[in-house]
């Protein structure tokens, strides 16, 4: 129900809200909203500096609480607090039985990143030697891979 947290989660949850609040969706949808964008900020309130910036989204759906983070490095940081943090959730009556943290990065910065043309290449040399090195491979799926990879040579 809640795809909404692949995009980026503040961006999508004003556009939603701004649906919302116009009337073109109501009932069970608008209250789901309001209830995850509450838990969303209880969740940073119980968060320490830094972990509470890093938080992006969450999503709490029959009793399993998904924390949203922007890398590997920050969700292992994450999973030491979690058992103190479905504590304090319990304290507040919202029934977490499991914490999981899941990787939603900053698609913003990857695509700066990664611009046109910016792609890497191999040279036309590496690209000789493995389509040469591809033809002794019996594997077919090694073969095949090493094919791939070596289209990525500059081509004359």
């Amino acid at each position: 129900m809640f795809f909404i947290v692949l995009f980026s989660y503040a961006h999508t949850m004003k556009w939603v809200s701004k649906i919302v609040a116009s009337g073109a969706i109501h009932g069970k949808l608008g209250k789901q909203l309001a209830s995850q964008r509450a838990l969303h900020e209880q969740l940073k309130l119980l968060l320490p500096t830094p972990l509470d910036s890093q938080l992006k989204a969450s999503v709490l759906q029959h009793g399993r609480l998904t924390l949203f983070v922007a890398s590997p490095v920050w969700a292992s940081r994450f999973r030491y607090l979690m058992p103190q943090l479905q504590r304090q959730l319990q304290q507040r009556g919202i029934r977490v039985a499991k914490v999981r943290t899941a990787i939603l990065p900053d698609e913003s910065k990857r695509a700066a990143r990664i611009k046109e043309g910016d792609q890497p290449v191999l040279s036309q040399e590496v690209g000789r030697q493995m389509r040469q090195l591809a033809k002794t491979i019996e594997d077919p799926l090694l073969r095949d891979a090493l094919l791939r990879l070596s289209r990525h040579s500059k081509q004359l």
